[in-house]
């Protein structure tokens, strides 16, 4: 890796031959990273998609008008001509990610398989080992290459490893959206997910989730489990946690006013929901 102002990073890039172009998608740049405190890229436009893995630490990220904490296993796509900022957002933790550019008249169709759109940029937790060991394969695959060298065999493998990627991506979204549909298959799980949604700023409790579903708590409790993938409490907080932490990355306001606006009745417990949540009081500058 090379050193640079804001991180630690090797950076690999491409000159697609004609070969590649005939194909529906080529690579034109990749790393990976290891962010330093100061880490801040932006607000910058590309001219290509990009995908961007985080895999380890937390990222911010910026869009429009929208901010969204990414976790490791978070993927972002920046969109041609859009313009994005993103930033370290723990910097006492490790920042790592890996982002591949690429180009081509697949690609478009690729990510709208994906669910991945200019309003909707983000796949949650649809990164994990196996995709990451696929990705550090294609970053070797080029940087083992001698300079300038795309002959046949390299080419057919690079292409191999990035319609693999997206292969995996797209079995991993597959998954996700079974486990949703399941979910929208129970009505009342359903309902209770809805009213989260709407009323998880206004300091509700499980007891009134598990009413408004129409189903004893207990029940409710081992059914959300089971289908969701976390308990209802720690699905309730990590909402307010993540909408409290973009608050605050605004601002605009006051921690206690933050403390109010998603639900807790005092500063005291707001400030130790957050320090326990993430490591540090929601006051620490970053």
């Amino acid at each position: 890796m090379q050193e640079y102002a804001h991180e630690y990073a090797q950076q690999l890039y491409l000159n697609p031959n004609e070969f590649f172009k005939m194909s529906g998608l080529w690579c034109l740049r990749l790393g990976h990273n290891i962010a330093k405190p100061t880490y801040q890229i932006g607000p910058k436009r590309i001219e290509c998609y990009s995908l961007h893995f985080v895999i380890e630490g937390q990222l911010l990220l910026q869009y429009e008008d929208q901010e969204a904490i990414l976790q490791p296993g978070d993927i972002c796509c920046f969109f041609p001509n859009e313009s994005y900022s993103y930033r370290i957002y723990e910097p006492q933790e490790t920042l790592k990610l890996i982002w591949i550019a690429f180009q081509g008249p697949q690609a478009a169709p690729l990510l709208q398989s994906l669910g991945l759109s200019q309003v909707n940029p983000i796949l949650r937790a649809r990164g994990g080992k196996e995709i990451w060991n696929k990705l550090y394969a294609l970053l070797h695959h080029i940087s083992d290459q001698p300079d300038g060298v795309q002959d046949m065999d390299f080419s057919l493998e690079l292409l191999e490893k990035l319609y693999a990627i997206f292969a995996m991506l797209m079995k991993a979204g597959r998954t996700h959206n079974d486990a949703k549909g399941n979910a929208a298959d129970i009505p009342w799980l359903q309902r209770s997910l809805d009213f989260i949604q709407l009323h998880y700023m206004e300091g509700i409790s499980i007891r009134e989730v598990a009413e408004a579903a129409g189903v004893h708590r207990s029940y409710f409790s081992d059914i959300f489990k089971k289908m969701i993938g976390v308990s209802p409490n720690r699905y309730l907080h990590r909402l307010k946690m993540e909408k409290a932490a973009a608050l605050i990355s605004l601002g605009d306001r006051n921690i206690t006013e933050v403390a109010y606006t998603v639900g807790y009745p005092s500063l005291y417990s707001f400030s130790r929901a957050y320090r326990n949540y993430y490591g540090h009081s929601p006051g620490s500058k970053l």
